[in-house]
């Protein structure tokens, strides 16, 4: 009898032990794979995310004097709007980024009106990061103006090796280089097509959460015609949930703009203040 009462009570014991041991693994189950799937949904995610950026600034300046003012001023009226977006992808493997740039103004007096400012840009680069000084990129650069749309236009395409020399939350400096083609469509001077070499640099620094300044300087050495450049540089400072005031600084200089443009004695240069609707600008 003691033998049966020993045995029932062992069989008792690791009945109970198992059903707890179930019950322990049955509730740590669902804990396990609710934590699997958020950090698959956290991976997928981050790897599909597209972030965008924008900014629409309009500045405007005027004066104007009595009829019978007898001073040499006279009326005058200056405005000017510039258009930025841009659309990033960027992963473990990969950066994708295309932008897109607009500016138009005009002068204008009694007598005369002139434009001030006048330039269409977009651009998309793709890095593919292989190890960290190993990023083979490929680009496309498409420069055009809206008064006369599309004429001139020039095509940069490009591919050779992106160097980022740092980058982090505040700030990001990088560098790529390569072999570049061009192509010019001016219906004055009529089709060139040249091959030469490009760099760009850019730098983005955070130094505050509603204070960020972006620059970006790009050259193209053509083996056959000489250099065109341009450098941006903008401070952005936000003013409200949707405001943003920009402070720009951009020299220019393109030979195919105008036929007797010559480097380095015909660079424009433009300083200017605006204000302007903006979207996730200080990511």
């Amino acid at each position: 009898m003691k033998k049966l009462l020993c045995l029932a009570s062992a069989v008792l014991l690791a009945c109970t032990l198992a059903f707890a041991q179930d019950e322990n693994d049955s509730k740590d189950e669902p804990a396990q794979t609710e934590q699997a799937e958020q950090s698959e949904q956290q991976t997928v995610s981050q790897a599909s995310v597209w972030r965008t950026s924008g900014i629409l600034s309009w500045a405007y300046n005027q004066s104007a004097v009595s009829k019978n003012w007898t001073g040499s001023e006279r009326f005058s009226r200056t405005w000017q709007a510039i258009l930025f977006l841009s659309l990033e992808r960027d992963s473990e493997k990969s950066n994708w980024l295309t932008t897109f740039r607009d500016g138009f103004g005009k002068s204008d007096t009694k007598a005369t009106s002139d434009v001030s400012l006048d330039y269409l840009e977009f651009s998309t680069v793709y890095i593919y990061r292989i190890y960290s000084f190993l990023q083979p990129y490929s680009s496309l650069f498409v420069h055009t103006q809206n008064d006369k749309f599309w004429d001139p236009v020039t095509y940069t395409e490009s591919a050779g090796l992106n160097f980022t020399i740092f980058e982090n939350e505040i700030n990001t400096l990088r560098l790529r280089a390569g072999g570049a083609l061009r192509q010019i469509n001016d219906s004055v001077k009529g089709n060139e097509q040249d091959a030469g070499a490009e760099g760009v640099l850019n730098y983005s620094l955070l130094f505050h959460k509603d204070a960020k300044f972006v620059s970006e300087a790009r050259v193209f050495e053509s083996f056959d015609y000489g250099q065109d450049c341009r450098w941006d540089n903008k401070l952005f400072l936000k003013t409200g949930p949707w405001f943003t005031t920009e402070f720009g600084y951009r020299v220019f200089f393109e030979r195919a703009r105008i036929a007797s443009h010559s480097w380095p004695n015909d660079i424009e240069t433009m300083l200017y203040v605006a204000l302007g609707l903006s979207f996730n600008m200080f990511q």
